[in-house]
């Protein structure tokens, strides 16, 4: 899942902040006793919740419906779950300077929704299309003369993308030999049929979910990307992931190409050659 912000992916009314609720925790990958939350998210857990609430209210009647109580209620237990069954788990990957750390943090704001829904009779396949209007909500949101400006980096400006690109690959390097297991990329050189090519060789996402148990949720956080993309008027085509055991995850923007279509998940297809 890629940035909040206008950037190049890591190629993943009524606040409730302040509702005081004692909730149990929520079924499965329970605290085992390891290592305690580090420190940067210890000190980052108001900031967090704030941007999940910002992000959950976008599907607040949805919410409801599936939980049967008011927003609040429901976010302050899906917040409890992200709190003590993931973020008290996450792996240091560079914290402020590496925008891998908001891909992760940001990720699992949804997989916690899944994980609590799932106690309320929410399947993985509807909380997927549940995930999935949120994110084009939030897109939505933006807007549209940003969305062209950004998607028109892509098809006029290859040649700047690419330049960038090569940048935070050497910053991401340099972070994972600092945080080993923080992302990890390569700009590949471009070719007659795709402006950009562009390689994950390494996704903390993948590897929190691989050893937490979450990995029936990362099909369908993967095929966000096909949301943003698809926002900013551009034509992802991606043939392998992490998810699918690949190795990699290939981010390629086609020329002159039709934008792939978001739902249902191309990775949960056999026959389509997408993922």
């Amino acid at each position: 899942m890629a940035d909040r912000t206008i950037c190049l992916p890591e190629i993943h009314n009524g606040s409730v902040i302040s509702a005081k609720m004692t909730l149990p925790l929520c079924h499965g990958n329970t605290n085992t006793g390891g290592e305690p939350m580090h420190e940067y998210y210890r000190k980052n857990k108001g900031k967090l919740q704030k941007e999940m609430d910002g992000y959950l209210k976008l599907v607040r009647s949805e919410i409801e419906e599936v939980f049967g109580k008011s927003y609040p209620q429901a976010f302050a237990e899906i917040w409890t779950c992200y709190e003590q069954e993931m973020l008290e788990h996450f792996p240091f990957i560079g914290g402020d300077s590496s925008s891998g750390t908001r891909n992760l943090t940001g990720c699992m704001f949804f997989v916690a929704v899944g994980v609590v829904g799932k106690k309320y009779g929410l399947s993985t396949n509807d909380w997927g299309r549940l995930a999935t209007t949120l994110y084009e909500r939030h897109f939505d949101q933006m807007p549209r003369l940003l969305r062209r400006l950004a998607g028109g980096l892509f098809h006029h400006c290859p040649g700047l993308v690419a330049k960038a690109l090569k940048k935070k690959d050497k910053r991401n390097a340099e972070n994972a030999a600092k945080n080993p297991g923080s992302f990890l990329t390569q700009t590949m050189e471009p070719t007659e049929e795709y402006s950009m090519i562009y390689h994950n060789l390494v996704c903390p996402i993948y590897e929190f979910c691989k050893e937490r148990g979450y990995m029936e949720y990362l099909p369908y956080m993967c095929n966000l990307d096909y949301v943003m993309f698809r926002a900013f008027g551009v034509s992802l085509y991606r043939e392998k992931t992490c998810s699918a055991g690949d190795g990699v995850c290939d981010f390629k923007i086609k020329r002159s190409a039709p934008i792939p279509s978001v739902w249902p998940p191309h990775i949960l297809d056999a026959s389509d050659p997408l993922k």
